[in-house]
This record gives C-alpha cells, sequence and structure tokens, in this order.
C-alpha cells in the first residue's frame, strides 16, 4: 500500500492510497478460495472449483467486498499513522481493476482537530448575579397556587358575558373550503380577557347572552393546516354552553395547608422563597459559568474543521425535530426542516463544541482525571435531575459503553469548570433584566416552534422543551469505511472524543 497525504486546508486533509495489483489480485484470489469451500457448484467438489470459474460466477460480488475491506483496512492504517485526526469523510474510489493487474486506487479526505494550547484560565474574570428575591416574586407563586387551586361557579346573577368569565362553546368553521368542514371542537373553554384564543374570538364572545350562538370571523396564522388559507378570513360559529367564574381561595394558613408545603401562610412563604432562591442560585451559577467561558474563548481563538462541525450541526437539528416530535408538535405545520434549525442553532452548537474543546484541553494541561467521587456527584444530579435513583441510573449508563463515555466526559467537564470557577476573580453584579436575558437567548429560541394561538380545552399542558444534552455536539468517535464510513481506532480514550 502506497499514500500521499495533502494539506487541503489549516485543518483539512486529503488522502490518496493505491494498493498494489499484486497485493489486490491476492487478495481476491483468496476470497474466492475461501468461498469455493462454501457454495455448490455442478461437476465441482466443494473446494476443489477452478479459479477461473468461481470468478465466473461470483467474481462480481466477491470483487465489491474486497474492495470494501481493503479500503477500511488502508484507510485505518493511514488514520493510525496521523495525530489528531476528528472527522473522516465517505472514502472514494477513483480507480477499479478491471481483470488481473490492475491497482486500486481511492481517497479520503479527513479533518484535524485543531492544536489549542490554553492561556488566561488561572484567575479568569467572571461575573456572576447576585441573588435576591423580591417579595412580588414571592406573591406572584402564591397567586398562580391560588390560580392552580381555583373552583369554576355558575354565574346566576347576570345574563351577559363579561370579562374574566370562563365561557364553554362548542366550535366549528362554517366557511365551504372542503378542509374546514371536519374543523369543529366541543367543550372549548375561553377564559376572556386571557389573550389566549385566536384574536378576536374573546371580543364577540364579550357582552354576549349566555346561550348564544354568534358568528364571527377568524384570520388563519401562519401555522393554519390549510396552507392556501393562511392569512384568509375565515367565518366561524360558536355556540355558548355554559357560563362560569373562577373562585380563589382566600390566602390564610388553611390554604397553606391544603398546599403541603407549610402549616401557616408564613411558612408557605418561607418555602416558596427559599425554592425561588435555590432556582436562582443555579441560574446564577450558569451565568457565571457562561461569563467564563465568554472570557476564555474570547482569550482562547480557534476554529472548527467544516465538515466535522456541518455534521455536529445537522445531527443537533435532528435531535430537535425529534424532540418535536415527542412533544407532540409537527414541525411542518411551522416551516421547520433539519435544514432550517440548523441554520437557526448553528451558533449555539459552534460555541458548545468550542467550550468543550477548550475545557477539555485544560483539564489535559492541568493533569485532571475523573474520579470515583466525581462519577457519584454526576450521576446523584442527574438522577436527581431525571427524578430517578441514583444507582438505578448508573446501573442503566454502564450497560452501555458510549453512554458511560460520554458520562465520564460530562463529569469531567463539570469538575474542569468548577476548578476555574473555584480559582476565578469573582465579581458580583446586578441580576440581568428580561430584555438582557432575551437578547441573550435569542439564537436558541429561533429554532423554536412558535406556539398555536388557540382555543383552550378543559385541561392544558404545557408543552415542555427539553434542552439539548451537552453531549450531542460532541466530535464522533469512529466511523466506519465499510457501509459508506471509515473506521477509526478503537482504543481511543474518552477524552479525545471531546
Amino acid at each position: 500500500m502506497a499514500h500521499q497525504v495533502e494539506e487541503t486546508g489549516e485543518l483539512t486533509r486529503s488522502a490518496t492510497i493505491t494498493v498494489e495489483a499484486a497485493e489486490y489480485d491476492r487478495q481476491v484470489n483468496k476470497a474466492l478460495r475461501k468461498l469455493s469451500g462454501r457454495v455448490k457448484v455442478p461437476g465441482f467438489r466443494k473446494g476443489k472449483i477452478p479459479l477461473s470459474v468461481m470468478k465466473q460466477r461470483y467474481g462480481q460480488a466477491v470483487t465489491r467486498d474486497v474492495i470494501e475491506d481493503l479500503v477500511t483496512e488502508n484507510v485505518n492504517k493511514v488514520l493510525n499513522e496521523t495525530e489528531n485526526v476528528l472527522h473522516v469523510g465517505v472514502p472514494q474510489v477513483t480507480d477499479v481493476p478491471f481483470g488481473d493487474g490492475g491497482e486500486l486506487k481511492f481517497t479520503v479526505d479527513f479533518e484535524l482537530r485543531p492544536e489549542i494550547d490554553p492561556i488566561g484560565y488561572l484567575g479568569v474574570k467572571v461575573e456572576k448575579p447576585v441573588v435576591e428575591i423580591a417579595d412580588e416574586a414571592i406573591d406572584a407563586e402564591l397567586e398562580q397556587l391560588r390560580q392552580s387551586k381555583s373552583t369554576l361557579e355558575a354565574v346566576v346573577t347576570r345574563e351577559a358575558i363579561e370579562l374574566g368569565d370562563i365561557v364553554t362553546v362548542d366550535f366549528e368553521a362554517v366557511g365551504e373550503h372542503p378542509e374546514l368542514q371536519d374543523m369543529r371542537s366541543s367543550g372549548v373553554q375561553i377564559e376572556i380577557g386571557s389573550g389566549q384564543t385566536l384574536p378576536g374570538i374573546e371580543d364577540a364572545l364579550k357582552g354576549q347572552a349566555f346561550d348564544a350562538v354568534v358568528d364571527s370571523e377568524i384570520e388563519a396564522q401562519e401555522d393554519f393546516p390549510v396552507e392556501e388559507l393562511r392569512g384568509e378570513k375565515l367565518p366561524i360559529r360558536l355556540t355558548v354552553t355554559k357560563v362560569e367564574r373562577k373562585v380563589l381561595p382566600e390566602l390564610d394558613d388553611d390554604f397553606a395547608q391544603t398546599t403541603g408545603q407549610g402549616e401557616t401562610l408564613l411558612e408557605l412563604r418561607a418555602t416558596i422563597r427559599k425554592r425561588l432562591e435555590e432556582q436562582r442560585e443555579k441560574e446564577a451559577e450558569q451565568l457565571a459559568i457562561d461569563s467564563m467561558m465568554k472570557n476564555l474563548l474570547g482569550q482562547n481563538s480557534f476554529e472548527l474543521p467544516p465538515s466535522f462541525l456541518d455534521e455536529q450541526v445537522k445531527a443537533a437539528a435532528k435531535q430537535r425535530l425529534q424532540m418535536f416530535a415527542q412533544q407532540g408538535i409537527d414541525p411542518a405545520q411551522f416551516g421547520l426542516s433539519v435544514d432550517a434549525i440548523a441554520e437557526s442553532i448553528r451558533e449555539d452548537v459552534v460555541e458548545q463544541i468550542k467550550r468543550e474543546f477548550l475545557l477539555m484541553e485544560i483539564a489535559r494541561k492541568e493533569e485532571l482525571k475523573v474520579e470515583e467521587a466525581d462519577l457519584t456527584a454526576f450521576f446523584e444530579r442527574r438522577g436527581a435531575e431525571l427524578g430517578a435513583n441514583a444507582q438505578q441510573y448508573r446501573a442503566f449508563v454502564s450497560q452501555n459503553t458510549d453512554r458511560m463515555r460520554q458520562a465520564q466526559a460530562s463529569a469531567l467537564l463539570e469538575k474542569v469548570r468548577a476548578k476555574l470557577l473555584a480559582d476565578a476573580e469573582l465579581t458580583e453584579v446586578a441580576w440581568p433584566s428580561d430584555e438582557e436575558a432575551a437578547a441573550e437567548e435569542a439564537p436558541a429560541e429561533e429554532a423554536k416552534p412558535k406556539k398555536k394561538a388557540s382555543t383552550k380545552k378543559k385541561s392544558t399542558k404545557k408543552d415542555e422543551e427539553g434542552e439539548a444534552s451537552a453531549e450531542e455536539a460532541k466530535p464522533k468517535k469512529k466511523a466506519s469505511t465499510k457501509k459508506k464510513s471509515t473506521k477509526k481506532k478503537d482504543d481511543d480514550k474518552a477524552e479525545d472524543a471531546e
């Protein structure tokens, strides 16, 4: 085997590999002889079939398998001789021998891990918001609790619908378009003044009688299932079947006891304050990490190889689509595709990968390793987040080598972050405003489907969008040239995948 590696970019390489004719013919003949011991050919005993007969009958299939094996074997040899290989493309066979005496030639493009020599991480400057819980925040939580414990009571003292009423209606579209014929729903609850329904519906119901049949119009939104009707005015009919009001419990000790979070209102407020402080502290910790990583990446600039990055972004986009599907969301209704999501999350994925690459290099430089205590703490924390027993969660992860390697990598990342924060030059700052927080989250929000403005049924479950795990942006450990990829070393350490 002869090969030549060409530098096609700072982090990109292209290898041209040639398998000599003698070696190629030897491998083909070897495979044919081996096969002759397993197949039946009329007139010949197994293992005694002439090579010329085997070539005539099975040459094409055997040649294909031999080429795959030779490509895999020789690509791996080249990769094993090259340091810091990160991503391998699909090998391209350029010359295939026809008959005896021809060479097999193919090329493979691969990319290298960026070389990083971390600086500025000892005593890095970090801004962390001060955690303060205002009484207004506790009041808001109490009000949410009251709302959750509210009951509905029929309105009997008047005859017209007012602001704040909970109106139950039967809804139907009455347009002539065939797609609208089955667009109806019964027992739909609408809270007048909540703004949670399609524009115009609440105004159409306000002031109506308790048994009214209301004809109105709505504008089909951009996510309306019938594409040709989007932006059009659609006639609808609302039949009022019930009008109720919310009855809220008094904020007193009796109410506190119903929540199971305190015997008195004061105890309930204290419980809420503690919970909010814990939540805020976690948020402050994450903001401190963001501040730290922003400073570190500012001092340690490096690029990522393009094909590797494209693959990671696409994988993250596919995972986001799967997450939407699990939540019962049809991405197509929102014009979401893998490419559209990839474009919107690319910046976030790039930063996530750069963070991990940099932190892993710092871990190497500082000779930080994952100890048993680190893994135990990781499984306890992650298990608690998932509502699982730490031992059971660890047993589940341990069943799969890749999952365990990811867990070890995540535990190491946490250890590095904790050490850097402990040694950081910390400055306490005011909590960011809602506008500042929204600006920071804007790129990730673009990949989420906009919520449909719809009528509210009796019970609604808020869609929970899971966050993509830190592992989703990690480089793949290996690929195989067989089946369109190339296998790397099997003994790569977990850290090498970070």
